[in-house]
């Protein structure tokens, strides 16, 4: 990967993890204002975790001696936490986003900084991609009413 690859790569993924934290709050605000707290503090950690990682990469970025750019990308916002769901499990389907990343960690032999930064998300983005597959399964077993009552709460 070249330099300007890198620094595109890098520069790419801090906006979409900036835009995703956002949209994370919103959501976080939205179900916490529907009584679902416990899903409202799980919105605010995949924000944080996603804000965090946006940091990161434009800190490397910086360190690498690039240029950090400003952007954003257009978010769904839902108001059922089915749909948000929904929503997550089929961008990991069609995006391939933990196999992307894979290959982008594969790709920088050359760099082992960036190497473990990339191999930090891919882990972050298989826990997620497993967390919602874990609360689609519950859904699909207790049904979409009783995993609602389960989220109610501080």
């Amino acid at each position: 990967m070249t330099f300007d690859e890198k620094i595109k790569m890098l520069n790419d993924y801090a906006i979409a993890w900036y835009s995703t934290s956002q949209a994370d709050y919103i959501h976080e605000a939205i179900f916490r204002a529907q009584g679902f707290g416990k899903f409202a503090d799980l919105c605010k950690e995949e924000g944080d975790e996603e804000l965090e990682e946006a940091r990161k990469c434009t800190e490397r970025v910086i360190a690498l001696g690039g240029k950090p750019v400003f952007g954003c990308c257009e978010q769904p916002v839902f108001c059922e936490i089915k749909d948000l769901l929904k929503s997550w499990d089929d961008e990991f389907r069609d995006q391939q986003a933990v196999e992307e990343l894979e290959k982008i960690a594969a790709s920088l032999a050359d760099d082992s900084i960036t190497r473990k930064l990339v191999e930090s998300f891919v882990e972050c983005e298989s826990e997620h991609k497993t967390w919602v597959a874990k609360h689609l399964g519950l859904i699909e077993r207790i049904g979409y009413d009783n995993y609602l009552i389960e989220q109610l709460g501080e």
